[in-house]
């Protein structure tokens, strides 16, 4: 018989990482988003206004068997776990939200999770957008693509704000970025533009963990698409970071889009884990 499992709520997010590091650590490439936001709040003050961030591990006996997180106002994030972790999960959801806009996680876990919500809120919830978690450990670069790498500066803040938004609005509010992120982005050299006489493509590097870094925000205008633009940026950022020290890259993709995969695997990515978006809709329960 299996041992019941209990969902444990942790105070912040250095006692989150000090109980699930390790087991988030084996497998580094598909956690990178809750190896990374934790490290990245670990010297932020407590929250003062609005909702309270949430981290917490599933346990069966005494060991981690999932975990899940939510920054609000986003929606909740979920690993791996059982899926009858779906019951407690959203009881301890449940005592700190009185709404969520979606949960995203492998789509077992994902749908589980939403059922229980469902039921508990009297929502009604939908399959979302499916994405692709992708990991690369050497770059094959395109070949004839003209142009070459740069990181942003402050002389590109205006075009940066620009393809943020737009980025935003083809994606969906989810991908939304705030003019003071963005510029944090350029400040910290972690925003890269493809530049072929004036800037095509931007990517950016984010999510750092022990041995690996998350590329996202990829971008490229619509007229510069379709000259290997993108390929071109996303292979030379990753190789400077495989260059850097970094043993692997991740990055997620838009399952419904075959071309952004196709891109990213001739380059290198390969497919590690699929999750989904599960999304709710107060009106529609």
């Amino acid at each position: 018989m299996n041992e019941p499992l209990r969902v444990v709520v942790h105070p912040d997010a250095r006692s989150f990482l000090d109980r699930a590091q390790a087991w988030l650590e084996d497998r580094e490439d598909e956690n990178n988003i809750f190896l990374a936001i934790p490290a990245s709040l670990l010297d932020a003050p407590p929250a003062s206004t609005g909702e309270e961030l949430f981290f917490a591990t599933v346990e069966r006996r005494n060991s981690v068997v999932g975990c899940a997180l939510r920054t609000p106002p986003h929606k909740p994030l979920l690993t791996r776990m059982p899926r009858a972790a779906a019951g407690p999960l959203v009881e301890a959801l449940a005592s700190r939200f009185h709404e969520l806009p979606a949960v995203l996680g492998p789509e077992d876990v994902a749908a589980a999770v939403a059922r229980e919500w469902s039921a508990r809120r009297r929502v009604a919830w939908y399959r979302g957008m499916p994405q692709r978690i992708y990991r690369l450990d050497a770059v094959q670069s395109p070949k004839g693509v003209p142009g070459k790498l740069r990181v942003a500066g402050d002389a590109d803040l205006a075009l940066v704000h620009r393809w943020g938004s737009a980025f935003a609005e083809e994606l969906g509010s989810t991908f939304r970025t705030t003019p003071e992120r963005r510029a944090g982005f350029v400040r910290d050299g972690l925003l890269h533009l493809w530049e072929d006489g004036v800037p095509v493509c931007m990517a950016v590097t984010v999510g750092h963990t022990t041995r690996g870094v998350r590329v996202g925000y990829v971008y490229t205008p619509p007229g510069a698409r379709r000259r290997g633009y993108a390929s071109a940026c996303v292979a030379s950022v990753s190789q400077l970071m495989l260059d850097s020290g970094r043993a692997f890259c991740v990055l997620y993709t838009d399952l419904t889009n075959p071309t952004s995969n196709a891109i990213y695997q001739r380059i290198g990515y390969r497919p590690v884990l699929d999750v989904t978006d599960m999304v709710f809709d107060a009106s529609g329960g």
